[in-house]
């Protein structure tokens, strides 16, 4: 007997082995995504974890204020006197420009020299990890020799070595590319830069001074401090001896508060978050769909059981055969949801690796994971077999015999339903009645392609809201001109300066304005006057002429006032600290009192509201800058090409002039970086896409199928009556299209809340400093929706020919 069950339910596995394999393929749907994207979450982070300890990431970075510097050694010395600390590493950083050809086309960049040990001599805290390892600069040379980091020489396709020029007309030979922990992930501080556009080259300290001009001279120290060593003392240890003993401030920053490091080891597990939630919410459709069908197939078997149940058979021997099939399908699942899951993770690596390069990448096979979901996976479609059988050996055996013909399979609702008037012939009327006489199996086959559709929905959304975000802030900053820059000066200057004024002066500038920008740490004050220490933002305050008539920022609430001393908020900073128009902010800033550097602590108002999507960026009037004590000062200025100039004509211009310019950046390229950020997401979102849209598909033609299968007696009748095979189709696929219409309805629904708590729950943890402005592309949306339709309205084609083929006389034969 065992084994005539086994050979009957590979017979019956044979008679459906479409069926069969498309289930199973739709389980592994929702196995592989949450297998393969879960496992990516784990190589990542244990290869950030390998890659910083291989390159030995700072614990603390120290950097002399507002661009200054200091004789090399003094900062080493400062650090050898400080308990705590482990090893240290003095530094040279500095911006300038770069400019090389890539792909025919000419190249000007931002970019950034990092004057550091790179002869591998000796361990370095913040280390270079060398893509080859044998081609190391050396000091000394006639032309100086860098290292070109891999994300800008990857995306611009350089070559393995050649030559670049640096502040406007300096060579430097490039021999080969690296990676350093502190830029494994591209994010500035002030949310600017990208791996497109800003070009980090690493140089012999030597080289690098020679490069800049500061012979001897130092501005940064990296350190590791000693296990169990207090950060925090550290730290005002350091920034107490550097003001008593050299009279320089010290901007202090710790691993944990450095913006590429939060990138990369804070989104992993926001991620994860992410893909549970799109994995979960699949892999219930596929469920359903798998309880559906499975419970359809074992149905369609209902005089079969019912005969086994009339000689004598019990229940439980009566179960095995259905659950063979259950078995077959959870087998089929988990074989085809770990080929899904490793593709999956493979092509999200390739998209991880492009925003974020690690030295060391490893993918062990996650058998933890895959365990989890193919144990879900193999579960699943044996319940779904084993809870309709349950209910047709409940009932009597000459119920389950009686013919379809003779027995009612409307459920509950079939009396009310039929009273339900529908216009129209009775072919027209069909596919209506199809839908209302079994509900159970309607609500199911529903529930599934609202599911996919919902998520369908939600990553189409998130595409649009992260192009609506960058185009917004764009807008915001440009006001109309695309090729509005800033100039970054070396150093603070006079605004009548020579330095100031050649730039203003020059050729290529138009509607130039001097301006201010400083870092501040900004908190919500207390009514009690008391400070909220666990909330603070580290803002970059600008100091613009409210009144000009060249570029203002936008105020959505409150208002710019020439002269007034309260602060302009971005939207989402204002949020996040819980503040409006008219509330007080505590503001720490570096101040500059009788020539020298310190900090300094005030309130001030929130006087206005702007959109920009970036909370960095707060605005005061230029008229404040006398109260910090940088009165009549500058660092920037901020203008337009003249007619007939270029931006790259500004760039190279400038930096030619010797005018104490150390960047010129289009403010087009600022959001650079937030792109190159986002670039993970959308790439999995369209991996994803791309997976529901043929769970879409693949749940249309199990419907059909299914549907051709169970309902073959009354459609042999139909073509009886003479009623073409074509028409059949056609009421099949408007049945499909009358489903497919409510599950548009539902899953839009559903995905535009999948859409909102996606962009204003998970993706602000995943990228704090942006606002995300949910927006969805209707057109594109409603294209996508139109052919999940189609999909589902043309799957009744494919059974067809069994339709054709149908032997008429053997499917209306009755043996009572």
């Amino acid at each position: 007997m065992k084994l005539l069950r086994l050979r009957w339910s590979l017979r019956d596995a044979r008679r459906r082995w479409i069926q069969i394999v498309a289930i199973g393929f739709t389980l592994a749907i929702g196995i592989g995504l949450y297998a393969g994207l879960s496992s990516v979450t784990q190589w990542r982070l244990v290869s950030i974890d390998k890659s910083l300890e291989a390159t030995r990431m700072y614990d603390l970075r120290a950097t002399v204020s507002e661009g200054g510097d200091v004789p090399a050694g003094s900062l080493a010395r400062l650090a050898s006197e400080i308990d705590g600390i482990d090893r240290y590493n003095e530094r040279l950083l500095f911006d300038t420009q770069v400019e090389t050809v890539a792909d025919g086309e000419e190249l000007l960049v931002h970019g950034r020299i990092v004057g550091m040990d790179v002869s591998g001599s000796e361990p370095v805290v913040n280390d270079v990890h060398l893509i080859d390892d044998s081609a190391r600069p050396a000091s000394g040379t006639a032309t100086p020799q860098v290292l070109v980091t891999r994300s800008f020489a990857t995306f611009w396709d350089l070559p393995t070595s050649g030559t670049l020029t640096v502040g406007g007309d300096i060579d430097v030979d490039y021999v080969g590319a690296a990676v350093s922990p502190e830029f494994f992930l591209i994010i500035e501080g002030n949310g600017s830069l990208g791996k497109s556009n800003l070009a980090v080259l690493f140089a012999p300290l030597a080289a690098a001074q020679d490069i800049s001009g500061r012979t001897g001279a130092v501005n940064d120290l990296v350190m590791t401090l000693e296990p169990g060593a207090d950060a925090a003392a550290v730290t005002e240890q350091l920034i107490e001896a550097a003001a008593s003993q050299d009279g320089v401030l010290l901007d202090v920053l710790t691993r944990e508060a450095t913006p590429s490091y939060i990138g990369l080891t804070g989104s992993p597990e926001i991620d994860q978050g992410i893909y549970n939630a799109i994995s979960l919410l699949l892999f219930v459709g596929a469920a359903f769909a798998a309880l559906n069908f499975s419970a359809r197939m074992v149905e369609a078997q209902r005089r079969e059981i019912g005969n086994s149940m009339a000689v004598g058979e019990r229940p439980r021997s009566i179960v095995i055969r259905p659950l063979l099939i259950g078995l077959q399908i959870g087998i089929i699942g988990m074989i085809l949801g770990v080929i899904v899951g490793y593709a999956i993770a493979l092509q999200t690596v390739s998209v991880v690796q492009e925003v974020a390069w690690l030295p060391i990448f490893e993918q062990p096979f996650q058998a933890g994971i895959y365990g989890q979901a193919m144990a879900l996976g193999f579960a699943v479609p044996v319940l779904a077999v084993l809870w309709p059988v349950v209910r047709a050996v409940r009932v009597k055996p000459v119920d389950a015999i009686r013919s379809s013909h003779l027995s009612s399979r409307g459920g509950s609702l079939g009396p009310i339903i039929s009273r339900i008037p529908l216009p129209g012939r009775s072919l027209e009327r069909m596919p209506f009645r199809n839908l209302m006489r079994a509900p159970r199996r309607t609500f199911l086959t529903l529930l599934t392609f609202t599911m996919s559709l919902a998520i369908m929905f939600a990553m189409l959304g998130l595409g649009s809201t992260f192009t609506t975000t960058l185009d917004d802030g764009n807008e915001e900053l440009l006001g109309g001109e695309p090729d509005r820059f800033t100039v970054q000066l070396d150093s603070l200057y006079p605004v009548n300066s020579p330095q100031v004024q050649d730039v203003l002066a020059n050729p290529t500038v138009q509607s130039g304005e001097a301006a201010m920008v400083l870092g501040a740490n900004v908190t919500a004050a207390e009514p009690d006057g008391s400070v909220d220490e666990a909330l603070q933002l580290d803002l970059a305050v600008r100091f613009v002429d409210f009144g000009s008539t060249v570029w203002t920022p936008t105020a959505t609430q409150g208002s710019l006032s020439r002269g007034a001393p309260g602060i302009v908020l971005a939207d989402k900073a204002a949020r996040d600290l819980g503040v409006g128009i008219g509330d007080d902010v505590v503001v720490t800033h570096p101040a500059l009192v009788d020539g020298a550097f310190t900090h300094s602590t005030r309130i001030l108002q929130v006087d206005a509201i702007h959109p920009h999507p970036l909370r960095l960026n707060a605005y005061m009037d230029l008229s404040q800058t006398s109260t910090w004590g940088f009165g009549g000062l500058a660092n920037i200025v901020t203008g337009v090409p003249a007619d007939g100039s270029s931006l790259n004509d500004v760039k190279r211009s400038l930096f030619g002039s010797g005018s104490g310019v150390s960047l010129v950046q289009g403010l087009g390229e600022t959001f650079q970086s937030l792109e190159d950020s986002l670039q993970q997401s959308q790439g999995v979102f369209f991996i994803t896409r791309i997976f529901v849209i043929f769970l879409v598909m693949l749940i249309a033609f199990n419907t059909a199928n299914i549907s051709v299968d169970e309902r073959s007696r009354d459609h042999a009748t139909m073509f009886a009556y003479g009623i073409p095979v074509r028409r059949v189709i056609a009421n099949l696929s408007v049945e499909g299209l009358l489903l497919g219409v409510v599950a548009v309805v539902l899953g839009g629904l559903f995905g535009y809340a999948i859409l909102l708590w996606m962009a204003l729950f998970q993706m602000p943890a995943a990228i704090p400093d942006i606002g995300m402005i949910v927006s969805v592309n209707w057109w594109e949306m409603a294209l996508s929706f139109v052919l999940a339709l189609a999909a589902i309205a043309l799957a009744p084609v494919f059974p067809g020919r069994k339709l054709k083929n149908m032997f008429i006389p053997g499917q209306l034969r009755v043996m009572e």
